[in-house]
């Protein structure tokens, strides 16, 4: 309440005149609090972590092929169970800003992987080979098990990573990638002939990064790579293996 009266519309404009001269900041405080800028968030550039996977070789056969009493050729094949498990660090360095249109906004990213533990074993089977050539089988019992020790590395593997938002706690990403495989026995090992130990890898996958504490994160992903060896065994059969992993990764 005012001591006095003000009587007329231009004393208000004055007195109001007079508060903004003599408070200038408080209309401009007033008016930048209702435009406050988002905080601006630092997107991390740098990712390294460790990881263990597990998986199989969904259809995986051999063949056995030898010239019959008649001198025709007859071919034996056979389904074999083979599964893989290895461990190892990965690593990656952001190549871009966010960027790209709607569900495919994200970064790109430039990652390396390195396995020192690879295994893949022969669990022990009965190996059922069937000829083409007549309707025939034969079973070589007891095969197996038999334990491939190894080492890869992945240095050409780039990933996509989904990031519409800055500030997101979920990311998925898919990834494209070609490595090396080096094993202490000549790999795959139930062939007929000799295959090789330097095998390559190109492989693709998808995953899923969650931040669980800040900057870091748990990693499940799943991936689909292809064993050979580019024929520099005598013996080239190839071998696709389905895995999943699991790791946890830190950012900065």
């Amino acid at each position: 309440m005012l001591p006095f009266a003000i009587r007329h519309p231009s004393t208000y404009v004055l007195l109001l005149g007079a508060y903004l001269f003599a408070f200038p900041g408080a209309f401009r405080e007033t008016a930048n609090a209702q435009n406050l800028p988002h905080p601006v968030v630092t997107l991390p550039n740098w990712q390294y972590g460790f990881f263990a996977a597990g998986g199989y070789a969904p259809s995986y056969q051999i063949s056995n092929s030898y010239a019959s009493y008649g001198g025709s050729i007859d071919t034996f094949t056979a389904n074999v169970k083979l599964d893989f498990w290895n461990a190892g660090f990965a690593g990656g360095r952001m190549l871009s800003g966010v960027h790209g249109p709607g569900p495919l906004r994200g970064r790109a990213e430039a990652m390396l992987e390195i396995m020192p533990f690879w295994l893949a074993r022969y669990p022990k089977q009965n190996l059922v080979f069937t000829q083409t050539q007549q309707n025939g089988t034969a079973t070589q019992p007891g095969f197996g098990p038999v334990d491939m020790h190894g080492a890869s590395v992945t240095p050409f593997l780039i990933r996509w990573n989904f990031q519409r938002h800055p500030d997101t706690r979920i990311l998925p990403w898919a990834q494209l990638g070609w490595g090396f495989l080096w094993t202490n026995h000549k790999f795959p090992t139930a062939v007929l002939g000799s295959t090789s130990g330097i095998n390559f890898t190109p492989q693709l996958g998808a995953g899923l990064s969650t931040y669980v504490r800040k900057r870091q994160s748990l990693d499940l992903a799943v991936k689909v790579a292809h064993i050979y060896s580019v024929s520099l065994g005598d013996n080239d059969p190839g071998v696709t293996s389905l895995q999943f992993s699991a790791g946890y990764s830190w950012w900065k």
